[in-house]
């Protein structure tokens, strides 16, 4: 590993936590955690529940888990009905989601959206304001320009496939990773520990017991060191985990329940995105010029690019 942070790891399971944000009329709460370049807001929605943007700088993606609420995506003249198990990407500029039945929201911002940056738990976190991760800089504007781009997660899932399957998606600014759910546990002979160089991974659990094993560089005052995590979390939670940070997932239990993982990455991955095929959407979103040496270090380092976490 090339460096060293001294950025910890943020956990925050929803359950155990106030919202940093509550409606006056009660129909919704959200949670709101933030790493340096993206943040996540998790909204439980009642019907009629809106939740706005009045001028959103950039694109930003609405996240429905299966289970998850019924709503409509509304950005200029376009509007999309969105189920449970499904991916929306909104454009910049005002937009609204409005809830048509109970359930979960989740919503992926960049660092432009400062307003909600400065509302997440950990937000003190990042009083530094990150300098050890990569520039969010925009990618290329996508095929056709902005608009309202909704993608059903269900269709690209093969019944007969591997029990992990990603499902990967990219905006101007962000890249998603949305694991079909699977209902048997990661063996303990396959895990896939690794780092990133400059960016961080953040990883939202719907469903299941999670285990983020984490370990931090050693630098050469022992004072500083800080020992290995392998803590349980429940679910719904979201976990920050920083630049140069060694770390692997696992859900844990009895196989039979569902688990769900989406790895969430801000600016998008160009190891991922130059795979030519893994990105769901590539055709709509351009790559950037980038010599092969800016593709390495956009990258970071991956030891299994297939495995979540």
């Amino acid at each position: 590993m090339s460096g060293l942070s001294k950025r910890l790891a943020t956990k925050s399971v929803f359950a155990q936590q106030q919202p940093q944000e509550v409606s006056a009329d009660g129909l919704e709460r959200t949670w709101i955690t933030r790493g340096g370049n993206f943040a996540v807001c998790v909204s439980e929605v009642k019907p009629r529940a809106v939740l706005s943007r009045a001028d959103n700088p950039e694109e930003y993606m609405v996240i429905l888990p299966p289970g998850g609420a019924s709503i409509t995506v509304e950005a200029g003249s376009d509007k999309a009905d969105a189920e449970p198990e499904s991916l929306t990407i909104v454009p910049p500029g005002a937009s609204r989601v409005v809830a048509r039945s109970a359930g979960k929201v989740a919503r992926v911002f960049s660092k432009a959206s400062a307003d909600i940056m400065a509302k997440a738990v950990n937000a003190a976190t990042y009083a530094d304001g990150a300098p050890e991760l990569a520039s969010p800089d925009l990618w290329p504007e996508p095929v056709g320009g902005y608009k309202l781009r909704h993608y059903p997660l269900a269709q690209y899932l093969d019944p007969k496939g591997d029990r992990i399957q990603p499902r990967c998606f990219r905006s101007t600014n962000m890249m998603v990773n949305l694991f079909g759910q699977f209902f048997t546990r990661r063996p303990t002979n396959g895990l896939s520990p690794h780092w990133h160089d400059d960016f961080e991974q953040g990883s939202l659990c719907f469903e299941g017991t999670w285990v983020h094993h984490l370990r931090y560089n050693w630098g050469a005052d022992l004072g500083t060191w800080v020992p290995d995590d392998h803590a349980e979390m429940a679910t719904p939670s979201m976990v920050v985990i920083p630049a140069f940070a060694i770390h692997t997932s696992r859900c844990i239990g009895t196989d039979g329940p569902a688990s769900s993982l989406y790895d969430i990455f801000c600016p998008p991955r160009m190891d991922f995105a130059s795979k030519k095929g893994f990105v769901i959407n590539e055709d709509e979103y351009p790559l950037p010029k980038m010599d092969g040496e800016q593709r390495v270090k956009t990258g970071g380092t991956l030891l299994s690019w297939q495995k979540p976490g």
